[in-house]
C-alpha cells in the first residue's frame, strides 16, 4: 500500500495546509486531499513543489507499505 506522508510532514515542520497551499500553489483542497490520503492522482509537478517547500525528498513523502 502506498502512503503519503504529507500530514506527518507538515506537523514536523509546523506548517498548516494553508500554508502550503500558498507556497506551493496547490488548491488547499488538492493539499487536503493529499494530507488525508484519498487522492487518487498526484501530479508530479505537485509533488516536486510540495517537496521543495518542505526541504525533504520523495522517499520522506511517500512510502510503500509491503505488508497488507
Amino acid at each position: 500500500m502506498i502512503k503519503i506522508n504529507l500530514r506527518k510532514l507538515l506537523s514536523d515542520r509546523g506548517m498548516t495546509q494553508t500554508e502550503l497551499a500558498s507556497r506551493t500553489g496547490i488548491r488547499p483542497s488538492t493539499i487536503c486531499s493529499i494530507c488525508s490520503n484519498s487522492c487518487t492522482f498526484l501530479k508530479l509537478e505537485h509533488i516536486d513543489k510540495i517537496c521543495l517547500v518542505l526541504g525533504c525528498e520523495i522517499h520522506d513523502f511517500i512510502s510503500i507499505d509491503h505488508c497488507r
